[in-house]
C-alpha cells in the first residue's frame, strides 16, 4: 500500500471536492465551532501524549490573546461534554496545563454489541425516534448513530418530515431535567394569558403525538418546591431557561405514570363513570375491547365485568372515547346519552363536499410565537460529527451521504455538509486530520488507511436515558443481558434503568410486544415471517408476511409489511400477533414486491378539533383550513378501525367517500343494537 502522510491526505481530500461553490460548502459561525470541535475532538484522541496548553492554543485558536483563549476553550470543553468526549487536565509541565481525552469515560469499551444487538436497538429503537410523542426522540437519534456504526447501507430511517428537526425548547427542558435544574420559563396555559413561572421538572411522557412535562414550582428565594407536580404540554412553552445555580431532589415515591391520563381525563374530574365492553361475552372477546385493556391498564376496579370509578373531566370526549375504544359507558346517565347521541349522529352520515371549507383555503401557521426548531448553535453539527467520527474506525469504513441523511433524519444537501466538515476537520498546521477521501458531488466518504482514525464514543446521559426509555418501552427487561452489555460498553448510566423508567416510560401497553425481535431480525435479514393473527373483531388467521418497516404510536407497536397470502399491503398491531417465526422456506421473496400503495386514502373535515387529540389517527396528516375546521386524509386497509373512529366524531365531520359513509351508518348502528 502507498503511504499517504496524514498532510498529503489532507490535500488530496480537499483536491477531490468540487471547486464550484456547492451548497454544503457554505459555513456560517455555528459551523465553525462545529469544525473547530471536531478538530480539537480528532487531535486530542490521536495525540499520543497529553497536550500542552501552548500546543492547543496555537494549533486550534489562533490570532486569541491568552485570556480570549482560556474562556473559549472552557467553553468548547463543555460542549465536547455534550457529545461525550470528555476532556481533562492529565498534568502540568514547566510552561502550564496538559490536557487530554478521558478514555474510560469517553470512548466505548473493548466489549462491544454484536452486529445483531446494534441491528435490533436500531430497529426496535427508530420507531420511537420517529414518534413525536417521545420526549427524547432526538436524543434517541444521536443514540442510535452512535450505536450502529455502518453509515454504507440503510436498515433504518429517521422519519424528518413535516419539519420534525432537532427542537431546542425540548433539548432545553430535557438538559435541565437531567442536571435537576429549575427553569424560568414563559408558559401559554390554554385558553389564558402567557404566564412567568420557576419550574422544577420531575419527567416527561408522550400521548397523541404531544410531548408533556409533569413540574412544580419552584420558589428560588427559599430554594423549595411550592406547589403540588402538575402536567405542561411542550408546544405551550414559549421562553425556557435553565438555573443553572440552583438543583433540587426528586422525590423517591415520584412515577411518571401516574400523570398519564386518558383524552377525557385532562383537567379536573367533574364526575366518576363506569364502561362495559361494547356487546361483548367471554373473556376472550372481554379483552379484545381496546378500552379495556387501557383502563385495565390503569388500575380501575372491575366488578362482573364492568370497570368502575374512572374518573372524567370532559364528558362529550369520554363519549367520543368510548365509541373508538369498544366500551360502552353504564354510568352516570348524562354520559350514556352523550353515547347514544353521537351515534344517533353517525346513523345520518351522508357523503358531501369538502369544498365548502377548502374553498377559504389552508390556514396559515401563526408566527407569534416561533418554536426554535433547528440546530442549538454548532453543536448539534459536532454531536452529529462526534458520531460519524466514531464509525471511522478501521481502514475502508465508509460513510454515505444518503445512509446520514435517512439515518439522522436531515436533508442529503445537510449530510454532504457534514461530510464536508469531516474532510476539513484538523488543526492549523494539518498534523491530525482524518486521512479521507470522498467523490466529486461529496456523496460518500472512505477512510484511506488508519494511522489517525475515529474511536467509538460512549453515550452522553441524556442520551443514555434516551435509550433506556426505547428499550423498556421496546419490551426489554431491565434484566436482560443486552443492558448489561450496553452498561459496560457504552454507558454507565444503562444500569440504572428501572429509576429512568419511574420519570420517562408511562407503560400503557397491556403486555410487551414479545415479537419485536423476530421482526426486527427479518427486517435486517430481508426475511419473510409467518404469525397466528387476531383481528380487533376476533377473526384469526395465519399470516405469511414480508416485514418492511416498525412504527410506534400511541403506545402500540405496528408491523408493516408485504402480506403474501393477501398480495398486498398490511399493517399488524404487534400485539396481537401470536407464535411468530422466521418463515425457512420463503427467504428468497424478490426485492420489490407488487404496489405496496393503501387500498385508498379517505379525506374528511374534522369540525372539532378537540377529536384530533382526543382519537388516535394513525398515519393521518392534518391540515388546519382558514374556516377553523382540519382536512385529514388517512389511509385505509380495510377493517373496521376508521370506521369506528369516524363514528365517533358523530357530526362533527364531514365525508366525501360514499362508500365509507355506508360503513359508518353500518358501525353506530351495530354499536347501538350492542
Amino acid at each position: 500500500m502507498v503511504q499517504v502522510s496524514a498532510r498529503e491526505s489532507g490535500n488530496m481530500a480537499r483536491q477531490s471536492k468540487n471547486t464550484a461553490e456547492d451548497e454544503f460548502d457554505e459555513r456560517n459561525s455555528d459551523d465553525i465551532q462545529a469544525l473547530r470541535l471536531s478538530s480539537l475532538m480528532i487531535g486530542l484522541a490521536a495525540s499520543r501524549v497529553p497536550m500542552p496548553t501552548a500546543t492547543i492554543r496555537s494549533l486550534y485558536y489562533p490570532g486569541l490573546d491568552e485570556q480570549a483563549f482560556f474562556k473559549k476553550f472552557q467553553r468548547d470543553r463543555k460542549m465536547l461534554s455534550t457529545c461525550g468526549v470528555a476532556v481533562v487536565e492529565s498534568g502540568r509541565n514547566a510552561s502550564g496545563e496538559l490536557w487530554a481525552i478521558d478514555a474510560q469515560a469517553t470512548f466505548a469499551q473493548a466489549q462491544e454489541l454484536t452486529r445483531q444487538d446494534a441491528a435490533f436497538i436500531d430497529v426496535a429503537g427508530m420507531p420511537l425516534a420517529n414518534d413525536p410523542a417521545f420526549p427524547y426522540r432526538d436524543e434517541l437519534t444521536l443514540a442510535l448513530a452512535k450505536i450502529n456504526r455502518r453509515y454504507n447501507a440503510v436498515v433504518t430511517r429517521r422519519d424528518a418530515a413535516g419539519g420534525k428537526a432537532w427542537d431546542s425548547t425540548l433539548a432545553d427542558l430535557l438538559d435541565a431535567l437531567q442536571a435537576r435544574h429549575p427553569i424560568d420559563v414563559r408558559y401559554q396555559p390554554k385558553d389564558a394569558a402567557e404566564k412567568d413561572y420557576c419550574l422544577a421538572l420531575y419527567g416527561s411522557f408522550g400521548f397523541r403525538e404531544q410531548t408533556y412535562f409533569v413540574a412544580c414550582e419552584y420558589d428560588r428565594g427559599s430554594r423549595t418546591i411550592a406547589t403540588a407536580p402538575r402536567t405542561y404540554r411542550l408546544d405551550r412553552f414559549r421562553k425556557v431557561r435553565a438555573v443553572a445555580s440552583r438543583t433540587y431532589t426528586i422525590p423517591e415515591d415520584f412515577c411518571i405514570s401516574d400523570f398519564v391520563r386518558l383524552p377525557f381525563q385532562m383537567g379536573e374530574a367533574t364526575l366518576r363513570a363506569s364502561f362495559s365492553p361494547l356487546g361483548v361475552a367471554g373473556q376472550d372477546a372481554y379483552l379484545r375491547a381496546p378500552g379495556v385493556t387501557e383502563l385495565a391498564a390503569r388500575g380501575y376496579a372491575t366488578e362482573g365485568g364492568t370497570i368502575q370509578d374512572v374518573p372524567v373531566a370532559n364528558e362529550q370526549v369520554a363519549a367520543a372515547w368510548s365509541i373508538d375504544a369498544g366500551v360502552v359507558p353504564t354510568g352516570p346517565e348524562s354520559l350514556v346519552q352523550a353515547y347514544c347521541g353521537i351515534l344517533l349522529a353517525a346513523i345520518d352520515c351522508q357523503p358531501q363536499s369538502l369544498d365548502p371549507w377548502l374553498a377559504a383555503g389552508k390556514a396559515h401557521a401563526s408566527n407569534a410565537h416561533p418554536r426554535r426548531r433547528g440546530r442549538k448553535g454548532g453543536v448539534l453539527e459536532a454531536r452529529q460529527l462526534s458520531a460519524l467520527i466514531g464509525s471511522l474506525d478501521e481502514e475502508g469504513a465508509t460513510i454515505s451521504a444518503n445512509v446520514v441523511a435517512q439515518r439522522l433524519g436531515c436533508t442529503i444537501a445537510h449530510a454532504k455538509h457534514l461530510l464536508s466538515l469531516l474532510i476539513d476537520a484538523s488543526d492549523e498546521e494539518s498534523l491530525n486530520r482524518l486521512p479521507l477521501a470522498t467523490d466529486d458531488d461529496m456523496s460518500e466518504a472512505v477512510l484511506l488507511f488508519n494511522t489517525i482514525a475515529g474511536r467509538p464514543i460512549r453515550l452522553t446521559l441524556t442520551e443514555s436515558v434516551a435509550l433506556i426509555a426505547a428499550l423498556l418501552l421496546a419490551g426489554v427487561e431491565p434484566q436482560d443481558p443486552l443492558f448489561q452489555k450496553l452498561s459496560q460498553s457504552l454507558s454507565a448510566a444503562i444500569g440504572d434503568a428501572p429509576t429512568v423508567a419511574s420519570l420517562v416510560v408511562a407503560r400503557q401497553e397491556p403486555s410487551s410486544p414479545k415479537a419485536l425481535p423476530t421482526c426486527a431480525d427479518a427486517i435486517t435479514n430481508r426475511r419473510v415471517i409467518s404469525f397466528g393473527y387476531t383481528s380487533t373483531t376476533g377473526q384469526r388467521s395465519r399470516r405469511l408476511v414480508k416485514p418492511s418497516s416498525i412504527s410506534h404510536r400511541d403506545g402500540q407497536w405496528y408491523l408493516e409489511g408485504y402480506d403474501l397470502s393477501r398480495s398486498a399491503m398490511r399493517n399488524f398491531r404487534i400485539d396481537r400477533m401470536k407464535d411468530v417465526a422466521i418463515a425457512k422456506d420463503h427467504a428468497n421473496v424478490p426485492e420489490v414486491a407488487p404496489d405496496g400503495a393503501p387500498q385508498r386514502t379517505i379525506n374528511f373535515v374534522l369540525l372539532d378539533q378537540a377529536l384530533a387529540d382526543a382519537l388516535p389517527w394513525n398515519q393521518t396528516s392534518f391540515t388546519p383550513l382558514t374556516s377553523g375546521a382540519t382536512l385529514v386524509s388517512c389511509p385505509y386497509f380495510g377493517g373496521t378501525w376508521l370506521p369506528r373512529r369516524l363514528a365517533a366524531c358523530g357530526g362533527a365531520i364531514a365525508i366525501d367517500d360514499a362508500d365509507m359513509c355506508k360503513l359508518v351508518r353500518q358501525y353506530a348502528k351495530s354499536a347501538l343494537q350492542a
